[in-house]
């Protein structure tokens, strides 16, 4: 291996790594961009076309590995306004490792970031058989 290939790899994954973490604020993208962006950060995730809703324009994508279920609600104009993360218990370590390491504690069960210049809000929600996560602009 040539010595500057050691120095250059770090700072590419550095870049790449750095790119998916900003991504991953799905507020504002139309559905191909949700696409991309999740097919990279969440290989695991397939959109379900099965559930029909004629109240809300969403799509929803399914991880049938783990049991979670993200929906991504757009506007007439097809764009994200706010994101609904659900998964089984199972999962909810690993979400709540997730969410404080990527976002700023402001109270139980809820976080905070900015993006952009913009102000988000992330709040859990324990439900019975279940917990959500809800991503809104402030």
């Amino acid at each position: 291996m040539h010595p500057s290939v050691k120095y250059i790899l770090p700072v590419l994954l550095l870049f790449a790594l750095t790119g998916i973490c900003s991504s991953q604020n799905f507020i504002g993208m139309n559905p191909d961009q949700i696409a991309a962006v999740l097919k990279q950060t969440n290989p695991d995730f397939k959109i379900d076309k099965n559930a029909v809703n004629h109240t809300y324009k969403y799509l929803k994508y399914v991880d049938k590995i783990s049991e979670q279920t993200i929906l991504f609600f757009l506007t007439e104009k097809n764009i994200c306004t706010y994101v609904r993360w659900m998964s089984d218990y199972s999962n909810i370590n690993d979400m709540v490792d997730m969410l404080n390491k990527k976002y700023k504690k402001s109270g139980t069960n809820t976080w905070s970031f900015n993006d952009k210049g913009q102000n988000f809000s992330v709040k859990l929600e324990e439900e019975e058989w279940y917990f959500t996560v809800t991503f809104r602009k402030n």
